[in-house]
């Protein structure tokens, strides 16, 4: 993600918490903010988390083996923020959140919750994941009581998506929804627009107001 390159941008959206796939280790550190977690295998991409905010914030524990995942509570909110990547040739992708939801999935129904992120999978891609695809996921993380904000304000399922969150290699026509927020309260999503952040990121920020009442 470059976030060192990228910070007036998500700063201008005045975020209370931002989760940063592909962030360096150094860039999370350096950050000034009450909040701030890392974790990856290479110190110049992994998973950022920043509460920029004054919260009363809590770090739980991940672990390494499911790459890569961050829980930690906010104000009495449960959130994990996902970079769903790859461990080997057979736990990748859907299949690492798969695992990433049954570890925690007493963190997550034992308050209100959200797991918000890069997910790198869609339903699309179901037939390539026999077992553990995203539709699969969709109905373990309903569940929990958890939904994602962006199909249940549009009425879409999952798989026709109108906008979409990643640009393979840049370019509008290699266009993905592949970044979700599944939460159990009432919220609003939207998502970049191309035309402003197509320049700086292939993938768009998914910006998130939740209901606090």
């Amino acid at each position: 993600m470059g976030f060192a390159k990228k910070r007036p941008l998500v700063e201008a959206l005045n975020p209370d918490i931002a989760s940063l796939p592909e962030a360096s280790q150094r860039d999370i550190e350096e950050t000034e903010a009450p909040f701030k977690a890392w974790v990856g295998s290479n110190p110049h991409k992994g998973l950022g988390i920043v509460g920029f905010t004054n919260r009363s914030y809590r770090l739980h524990e991940a672990g390494m083996l499911l790459p890569w995942h961050i829980p930690f509570s906010v104000d009495g909110l449960n959130v994990i923020g996902l970079w769903s990547h790859v461990r080997d040739k057979d736990l990748k992708y859907v299949r690492v959140t798969h695992g990433i939801i049954d570890r925690h999935a007493s963190f997550l129904s034992s308050a209100p919750s959200l797991i918000i992120g890069d997910f790198n999978s869609n339903t699309v891609w179901d037939q390539e994941h026999p077992g553990r695809n995203h539709s699969m996921l969709v109905t373990k993380l309903e569940a929990l009581g958890l939904q994602s904000v962006y199909h249940r304000s549009q009425g879409l399922p999952h798989g026709e998506e109108i906008i979409k969150t990643y640009f393979h290699t840049k370019k509008l026509r290699f266009g993905h929804h592949i970044d979700y927020a599944f939460l159990g309260g009432k919220s609003a999503s939207m998502a970049g627009r191309p035309e402003d952040w197509l320049t700086y990121s292939d993938h768009m920020p998914l910006i998130l107001d939740i209901d606090e009442a």
